[in-house]
């Protein structure tokens, strides 16, 4: 039976992290584009300066390797600083398990909320796509509410 770690993303987990985020892009309805994942992960990866990213692996590799194959879901967490909180606060951008129902989100959830408690981050923000009322209850489950505010966005580049 395969043990889950609940880690910090490696260099060798890329490749792993990329596959499950077409898999996420698939879920939630999103266009994949493999380069724009790559740096994405990549730049939560390399190190600490934007975020990080934990993962799920379930120990079904071979012990000791860390070439992501055990890896079956992750959180990127990427960093803000708000004035209304008074400090830092963080965006969880993805959560993805690929089989659900067996407590790994749940986990991964927790240890994003350790990590965030130990460098100090005073709120989680997290977005849903509109229709996903699932994901919704899940976080509220999770102690998360629902604010009044209303996010925008605009391309840059």
């Amino acid at each position: 039976m395969s043990t889950l770690h609940i880690r910090r993303s490696v260099a060798a987990d890329l490749d792993a992290l990329v596959e499950l985020g077409a898999e996420y892009c698939a879920a939630d309805g999103h266009r994949f584009d493999e380069q724009t994942v790559r740096a994405g992960f990549g730049g939560l990866m390399l190190d600490d300066t934007h975020g990080f990213v934990l993962v799920a692996d379930d120990g079904s590799d071979d012990v000791g390797s860390d070439d992501g194959a055990g890896v079956i879901g992750y959180a990127a967490v990427s960093w803000g600083w708000s004035i209304e909180v008074g400090g830092l606060d963080v965006v969880l951008d993805e959560i993805y398990v690929r089989s659900r129902g067996h407590g790994v989100g749940g986990e991964l959830l927790a240890a994003v909320e350790a990590e965030c408690r130990r460098v100090g981050a005073k709120r989680i923000f997290l977005e849903t796509e509109r229709p996903n009322e699932r994901a919704r209850r899940w976080y509220a489950a999770a102690g998360f509410t629902i604010d009044d505010s209303i996010w925008m966005s605009k391309e840059l580049g």
